[in-house]
């Protein structure tokens, strides 16, 4: 799975922002807000990966967290990029 329009992530005033780049400006329309997780999910599925490579990268970057809280997060997320159409798998 990886996203299905390129997409550039960057921080504006201490927020994170991704927004479609290229040819894929008119696929998506609009700016994502998000947290640091969701920055880094975003970063991540730039390139093909799973959601276990993904998983596995969010536990190594919070060890103070809960796998399984992770993983829940984790799945909403992705299940809201599918539902916006930015994730193909």
């Amino acid at each position: 799975m990886k996203l299905a329009v390129e997409m550039a992530v960057m921080e504006i005033d201490g927020e994170w922002n991704a927004v479609a780049v290229g040819e894929d400006s008119s696929k998506f329309h609009g700016m994502l807000r998000l947290n640091d997780s969701g920055a880094e999910i975003i970063k991540l599925l730039s390139e093909e990966t799973t959601p276990e490579n993904v998983h596995k990268a969010l536990c190594k970057i919070h060890p103070e967290s809960n796998v399984d809280e992770i993983g829940h997060m984790l799945a909403d997320f992705l299940n809201k990029l599918l539902k916006e159409g930015l994730l193909a798998e």
